[in-house]
Order: C-alpha cells, then sequence, then structure tokens
C-alpha cells in the first residue's frame, strides 16, 4: 500500500499567517483552498492508495508544562500568539472555527482518512501511523513544513516532504541517524515550541563527543547549569523531560493509547465523497478554482 499523510494543520496555519490582514473568512477560503491544492498535487504525483490527513487539538504537553512535574516552568508553545490584541485573537478563534467546518467536511463528506482527538497534536498522529504502518511492504509519504518530522525517517519507506519547497528532508546531516537527530535535538531544546534546551551554549562538537563516546555522554548528562531563577538544572533531567516532550515515540503511554485508538477508529471506517456537499463548502468559501476543476477533486476524495 501507499499512503500520502498530511499535517493539516501546519499548512492551514501558515496560511493564515501569509494573510493575517485579510478578514477571517476569506482567509480561511485561502487555507482550505492551499490545502485542496497541496493535497491534489501529491496525489497526483504519487497516486496513492489512501489518503490520510492529521487535525490538531489542544496538546497533553500543555497541561504537562503547565503543571508541578514540568523541570523547566516553560509552557509548551507559549511564546506563540502572546503579542495579539484581543481583536487579533478573536478573529483567529473565528478562522479557526472555520477551519472546524472544513475538518468536518473532509471527514464526513470525503473519503480522506482523517485523525484528530483532544490531547493529541498532528505531530503525534503523523509519528503514530507511521509507527504502525512502516514497512517493507508499505510506502507512506509524509508532508509538512515542521522539521520535527525529520524523526520519522528513521522508518522503513518512509520520505517526508516539505510542501514549501518541494524536496524531501533527509538525515544526512545526522549521518543517516534518526537516533542522532533526536539526541541533538532533546537537548538544543526547540526555541519555536519554547522547550528548554537542556545544556545551553553548548558546542556542536562537544554533543558529537558525547554521542560517540559513551563515558563523555555520562559526563555530560551530569553536568549542571543555573537557569534565570538561578535554579540549578541537571542536563541529564532537563534531556529526560525534552524527550517527552519531542520524541513522537516517547509519549506517555495513556496518548500513546490515545493514538493507537484513533488512527484504528478512523482507518476502518472512513467517510465516504458527497460532490453536493462539497460544492456547497467550495461555494461558502468561494473556492471558484476548485469548483471550477471539480472533477479533478472527485477523483482524489472519493479514493
Amino acid at each position: 500500500m501507499k499512503y500520502i499523510i498530511l499535517d493539516i494543520s501546519n499548512l492551514l496555519y501558515r496560511s493564515y499567517y501569509a494573510n493575517k490582514n485579510e478578514d477571517e473568512l476569506t482567509i480561511a477560503g485561502l487555507a482550505q483552498h492551499q490545502a485542496l491544492l497541496t493535497l491534489n498535487k501529491y496525489y497526483k504525483a504519487h497516486k496513492p492508495d489512501k489518503i490520510v490527513m492529521a487535525f490538531d487539538r489542544k496538546a497533553w504537553r500543555i497541561d504537562y508544562t503547565t503543571s508541578e512535574l514540568c523541570l523547566s516552568g516553560k509552557k509548551y508553545k507559549g511564546n506563540r500568539r502572546k503579542d495579539m490584541t484581543e481583536k487579533e485573537r478573536a478573529k483567529y478563534q473565528a478562522f479557526l472555527e472555520h477551519l472546524n467546518q472544513f475538518e468536518e467536511l473532509m471527514k464526513i463528506h470525503t473519503s480522506v482518512i482523517c485523525l484528530a482527538a483532544d490531547g493529541l497534536e498532528a505531530d503525534d498522529l503523523v509519528a503514530g501511523f507511521v509507527q504502525q504502518y512502516a514497512s517493507p511492504e508499505n510506502e507512506i509519504i509524509a508532508v509538512s513544513t515542521d522539521k520535527d518530522y525529520i524523526q520519522i525517517l528513521g522508518h522503513e519507506n518512509v520520505r517526508l516532504i516539505d510542501p514549501a519547497t518541494g524536496k524531501d528532508r533527509t538525515l544526512e546531516e545526522w549521518g543517516g541517524s534518526a537516533e542522532l537527530f533526536m539526541f541533538e535535538k532533546c537537548i538544543r531544546g526547540d526555541a519555536g515550541d519554547n522547550v528548554q534546551s537542556a545544556y545551553p551554549r553548548v558546542r556542536k562538537t562537544r554533543i558529537m563527543k558525547a554521542w560517540e563516546e559513551p563515558l563523555e555522554r555520562v559526563n555530560m548528562m551530569e553536568e549542571t547549569w543555573l537557569n534565570h531563577e538561578g535554579k540549578a538544572m541537571v542536563v541529564k533531567e532537563v534531556f529526560k523531560e525534552n524527550e517527552l516532550l519531542m520524541d513522537l515515540s516517547k509519549q506517555p503511554q495513556e496518548w500513546r493509547d490515545l493514538m493507537t485508538k484513533t488512527i484504528n477508529e478512523n482507518m476502518e471506517d472512513p467517510g465516504k465523497f458527497s460532490l453536493f456537499q462539497f460544492m456547497r463548502f467550495l461555494g461558502k468559501f468561494k473556492m471558484n478554482k476548485v469548483a471550477d476543476n471539480v472533477t479533478t477533486y472527485a477523483e482524489m476524495l472519493s479514493r
């Protein structure tokens, strides 16, 4: 089997910020139009047996990082949209409500398999799908601009395409090792997601030495540093927390169980394409170019 799986929320959010000066209905139409164009582009190029979309919900990571369990005290993705005015927040929320209608359309009125569950991000579901379906017999093509997905390239017959460039991402920089990619990432943290570095300002050469030499790794992990509040942080403890937050194979078991349940249920019960409902949706958001070429999309959405 050949599968294409898209982090559709990533694609839709990017369209919002690219067109944020428009009203929310126009932005939603543009975002959904771009999502359908991208989906159709990769469908035509690869002719998959099944198409899968993953959607974001509020992440379990937010609850964890705002609890007393969190070592770093940094709220996951807490630096995003923090500078929005109340008016901008209301506009963004209205945009998200329009996207809920897009998700409903795709889930109920097309045969595209849609994955979403409260507490899970699209990242969790894309990675969970790869972990479940990657095999010598299956080919999986993941589509997202998010570099974090490089870690899934450790699985057999998996490709990762960045739709912004149309190019495959690779593990070349890490010598073909997804494990080294994650080791470095968990040391460095992720400023974009507001995940604390386990060892601030550490050099690449030190990271590589720790990766290659077990004794050096033990020594690094035992070191401490002071955070902005003067609290002593142990490298190995922050590293372990970063694995929990960023390694898409190490979520808490309850969330891994939900990932499996969500994937299995939706793979067994996809929707059915309705041309009437699809045309109605296109009309509401004035997606005339898609409507004019609806037969092209009908083939893709009715597989």
